[in-house]
């Protein structure tokens, strides 16, 4: 269990650092015009993203583990609750924060995207623009588009290489989503079984609660057997002794 959680802590830490070191390359102000920069920023997504797929799967075993079996410490059992429970939220914190770096590479894209299309100084309409956004070969808008001048068609082909980044960064935000779903499936599990764990606990609290009546009843009961007895004993000696006294006086 402890080698688990630390591989957990470790994955954690990964995807934290994928994160800063996303954030220092795209920073830096050669990003744009170097490939190695640009290649070194993807293999960190990539690496989160193969991170977060190894977290998903041992949360989910660490889940599992969680569960008390049968026969096993409650002690332990709650212990593993606990790191389930801290391993999660900070994995969620770490998912978060590169989600929202993601976010932000996108945005960058976009705008930088726009404003290329706008530098060609071609007359080109919102509708066209939003399909040139949308469209996975821009190279075919290029080919065909009126550029007058080899400049245009210049520019047209950065947007085509930004148009390229971007839809590396929505992939990669995609798959950030289909981790948060994963996690919000496991939260959803967990939240099934702390119901169940509390159904069975109002449970026997009701059993608890129904045998201390019972008791309660019983006790009363046999207190009024015991002075029933009593008063029996004492009728049964009473007219005992008057037989006798008359027996003996007469």
């Amino acid at each position: 269990m402890t080698f688990q959680v630390e591989a957990i802590y470790k994955w954690i830490n990964e995807v934290h650092s994928n994160t800063q070191l996303i954030r220092r390359l795209h920073s830096d102000p050669t990003y744009h015009t170097n490939k190695q920069v640009q290649d070194q920023l993807d293999a960190a997504v990539t690496r989160s993203q193969a991170a977060g797929l190894k977290l998903c799967g041992a949360l989910r075993q660490l889940e599992e583990r969680a569960v008390r079996p049968a026969g096993s410490p409650a002690a332990a059992a709650r212990m593993a609750r606990l790191q389930y429970a801290a391993a999660r939220r900070r994995y969620s914190d770490a998912l978060e924060d590169h989600q929202r770096l993601l976010q932000l590479l996108r945005d960058d894209r976009m705008r930088l995207l726009h404003e290329q299309i706008k530098l060609t100084n071609l007359t080109i309409s919102d509708e066209e623009c939003e399909h040139l956004l949308d469209s996975n070969n821009l190279s075919l808008f290029v080919d065909n588009v009126r550029a007058e001048t080899a400049e245009a068609r210049r520019m047209l082909r950065d947007a085509e290489a930004r148009r390229d980044e971007l839809a590396r960064v929505e992939s990669a935000l995609q798959d950030v989503r289909d981790l948060f779903l994963q996690l919000s499936h496991l939260v959803a599990q967990q939240q099934d079984q702390i119901d169940s764990v509390e159904y069975f606990a109002l449970q026997a609290t009701e059993h608890v609660e129904c045998g201390g009546q019972e008791l309660l009843k019983g006790t009363v009961s046999r207190r009024k057997a015991k002075k029933k007895k009593l008063g029996l004993i004492i009728c049964l000696a009473s007219g005992f002794l008057i037989v006798l006294f008359v027996l003996i006086y007469t």
